[in-house]
């Protein structure tokens, strides 16, 4: 919302002004949407990458794509990985093979340093990559990043004890191991390695970790971590998982869990009070499961997207603090009218079977919806205009405070003061 003062006579005219910049924004939206759906085909993470790669540039802007042809959305995001992404190695010259460089002498290490943050650097020792001097900085170390370095191996960090914060993010390790000494970790990412294999962290006490990013290896079983109480976030995304063990339930302060990507077929979960975003997308998911929903009440982000589930049970009004929930790419057939989820702003449907065109006066009991998508279900009947222009009219009827249907902005306030009189504009829309 802005404010300021409008001459008299001018009204109209900044209106039609604030009508044009709505209008370039949404084409601006489109396109940064445009640039989200080229990464989503690589799956969940790929998804983020455009995320990640904007993030890391410190660049506001999104790439451009032609205003006339943007192709739809894809779904919300996926997982921490929305901050991350596969990092593009340096070119190097073919003829002389790749570059590499050692830590410690081709990259230098201050001793009073206690952040190294290496990236691309493809370390390397004769024969093996691997991580070497960093007893230089020792027990002042607090925080190791080298993504994208080529590291075989976690090793040599003996004397790096006050380590709080470790990321290997987007390397070749194939084990975890030589870390159970690093007692005061909070943060630790393996994520985009070779790992197979979870149960190492049995032998690691780290009694303040909080964050744990695991997710694009080649996990199996979800083992050996349950003992860290203190974890608020734990990625799994994009590995080979086809269940969850009740025994989660002993991490009683986890917040996020995104298992997005994997071969999960039972959505059964155990309490977990303290859980407010869960990612189960892209698994297979064909029923759903009552417990689920009364072990998980305190939900506010849901993600069950690219799975095959059905129309909603009653269960699903149990999750009353829901704020955005991903229903994208299933198996169902109707809007479920639940007046119990007056928190919901978000609410994700596309993609979906639902054919008769009244299912859409069920939004009007989500009193709190901002966005809704519902492209590409049979009843928008896409290509026959009148068809299209009946969909989009029933949804506003039905819930005419939106302010996003599908990939098009609607809403825009905005206060003025003309001859000393305030003035509001409601509801500016592409006509």
């Amino acid at each position: 919302m802005s404010q300021g003062y409008v001459p008299p006579g001018q009204f109209e005219d900044l209106l039609n002004l604030i009508r044009q910049a709505s209008a370039a924004s949404e084409r601006a939206m489109n396109a940064a949407k445009y640039a989200e759906m080229a990464a989503s085909a690589a799956g969940a993470a790929g998804q983020q990458a455009v995320v990640r790669a904007m993030h890391m540039a410190n660049a506001p802007g999104a790439p451009t794509a032609p205003v006339d042809d943007v192709p739809p959305p894809p779904p919300p995001p996926a997982g921490p990985s929305a901050r991350r992404a596969r990092v593009q190695l340096p070119e190097h010259d073919h003829d002389d093979g790749p570059t590499y460089y050692r830590l410690g002498i081709d990259y230098p290490i201050d001793a009073n340093d206690d952040e190294v943050l290496q990236q691309c650097a493809r370390i390397k020792l004769p024969g093996r990559r691997k991580l070497e001097n960093l007893e230089i900085v020792g027990a002042k170390l607090r925080k190791l990043c080298l993504v994208a370095n080529c590291v075989e191996k976690i090793e040599n960090l003996e004397s790096n004890t006050n380590l709080e914060h470790l990321e290997l993010y987007q390397n070749m390790v194939k084990k975890i191991e030589n870390i159970s000494h690093l007692h005061n970790l909070t943060v630790l990412d393996l994520s985009f390695n070779k790992i197979r294999s979870t149960e190492p962290l049995a032998s690691c006490p780290f009694e303040h970790l909080e964050k744990l990013y695991l997710s694009s290896n080649k996990i199996t079983d979800v083992e050996g971590l349950f003992h860290f109480s203190r974890l608020t976030m734990l990625e799994l995304g994009s590995n080979r998982i086809r269940s969850i063990p009740t025994q989660i339930s002993a991490l009683v302060n986890l917040q996020e869990l995104w298992l997005g990507k994997n071969k999960i077929a039972d959505m059964s979960l155990p309490p977990l009070p303290a859980l407010r975003h869960l990612s189960l997308q892209n698994n297979r998911l064909e029923s759903w499961n009552a417990t689920f929903f009364q072990n998980l009440a305190g939900l506010t982000h849901l993600y069950l997207g690219h799975n095959n589930l059905p129309d909603l049970p009653e269960e699903f009004t149990l999750l009353i603090n829901l704020v955005e929930v991903d229903l994208v790419r299933n198996a169902i057939t109707k809007i479920k009218p639940m007046p119990e989820l007056q928190k919901l702003e978000e609410l994700w449907l596309n993609d979906n079977k639902i054919e008769d065109l009244a299912q859409t006066a069920h939004l009007a009991s989500f009193p709190s919806l901002k966005t809704i998508y519902l492209e590409r279900n049979p009843m928008q009947d896409l290509g026959n205009k009148e068809a299209e222009e009946r969909y989009r009219d029933a949804i506003l009827q039905a819930v005419p405070y939106i302010q996003q249907l599908d990939a098009e902005r609607l809403n825009l306030e905005l206060k003025v003061i003309s001859d000393g009189t305030e003035r509001h504009v409601m509801g500016i829309r592409r006509a």
